[in-house]
């Protein structure tokens, strides 16, 4: 009973161990403030590289980045809450859920992938004022291990004017 239990822990040990050894989370590097790559040593991973711990630390030094077109769309909202006179809520500009807007994958090794989220403007104290303003679309690319991303587009939505 002893060399089983001995036997099965050894067993999930080597396990755990080989798999996080053949994937480790690579080095996400940026190459203009609105695109990044990353290498990965599976080549064929079925969409396996496509993590989301990259692309949010892609977004954090998007938004870290003064000349990123993310940076500049949230000073740019910014100013426009402050010279309308409201007080921002919280940070003022939120990036919602990031949903994936299109998909293709050719083969084990490469896969073609959009992400987009709203960008809200939120202002006002105990009656707030919410509302949607631009679409952003990001790229999330692998092709043979090497990760792409990068900003595809940012529109401009007009859902509501009402005021």
């Amino acid at each position: 009973m002893r060399f089983g239990f001995f036997t099965l822990c050894v067993l999930a040990l080597a396990t755990t161990y080989g798999h996080a050894a053949q994937s480790p989370n690579p080095v996400l590097m940026m190459t203009s403030p609105d695109s990044a790559n990353a290498n990965y040593e599976d080549k064929c991973s079925n969409g396996g590289n496509l993590d989301k711990v990259n692309r949010d630390k892609f977004l954090k030094l998007m938004f870290a980045d003064k000349k990123s077109k993310l940076s500049q769309l949230k000073v740019a909202l910014l100013n426009e809450i402050k010279q309308s006179g409201d007080e921002p809520r919280g940070e003022g500009v939120h990036i919602g859920e990031w949903n994936q807007t299109f998909h293709d994958r050719s083969g084990c090794g490469t896969s073609t992938n959009s992400y987009s989220a709203f960008v809200v403007t939120v202002t006002g104290g105990n009656a707030n004022h919410t509302v949607v303003k631009y679409l952003v679309t990001i790229d999330d690319d692998d092709n043979a291990g090497k990760r792409t991303l990068k900003i595809r587009d940012i529109r401009p939505i007009n859902l509501r004017n009402d005021n």
